[in-house]
């Protein structure tokens, strides 16, 4: 509503979420982290998906596609 977008990220495992909240400017623990990002919405979900899934191919985790997808 403000503009401005707080973001949590939780990983159960081999993803390491601190370095996806580090390029965001943000920090916390590999498994829990997060940001604060003052971006248009689209472009929040945008940026946070692409670093998401480099953080996910980087981990060498497998991710099965969704239902339906």
């Amino acid at each position: 509503l403000d503009g401005v977008a707080r973001v949590s990220l939780r990983s159960k495992g081999l993803v390491d979420v601190r370095a996806v909240a580090a390029a965001f400017g943000g920090g916390g623990h590999r498994n829990a982290a997060g940001c604060t990002l003052d971006v248009p919405g689209p472009d929040v979900e945008s940026r946070l998906l692409a670093r998401t899934a480099a953080a996910v191919t980087e981990s060498g985790t497998h991710v099965a596609a969704a239902p339906g997808s």
